[in-house]
């Protein structure tokens, strides 16, 4: 999920809101996901200020209010995105089969978690 949104991103998420547009055409007029949209609606009516407190607010401070949210960092997901670009370069040859990666993956998590 391109994760990091700019502050004034959010701010048009909240507009757009406002003026009655659904989370999926927001996504759509904005080039965001529509789960995006979603996750920062709910936060921001999470929050204690309203949307319209919220449009007041500068970058800085809206950003500060708001962080991005990212993937989880950690050690087999970083793992995994790596063993998924060889798989990718991998596709390409002749004889490549999903299974096979899929079977050599989980045999070297096995082996990991022993």
């Amino acid at each position: 999920m391109a994760d990091t949104l700019d502050p004034m991103d959010l701010k048009q998420i909240i507009r757009l809101h406002l003026d009655g547009f659904s989370n999926r055409n927001i996504g759509t007029t904005l080039g965001l996901s529509r789960n995006t949209v979603n996750h920062y609606i709910k936060l921001f009516k999470a929050s204690k200020y309203t949307l319209e407190a919220l449009l007041s607010f500068d970058q800085g401070a809206l950003r500060a209010q708001f962080p991005a949210y990212t993937t989880i960092e950690n050690d087999r997901y970083n793992a995994l995105m790596l063993y998924f670009e060889g798989v990718n370069k991998a596709r390409n040859h002749p004889g490549f089969t999903f299974l096979h990666h899929y079977r050599e993956y989980s045999s070297l998590t096995t082996s990991l978690q022993q």
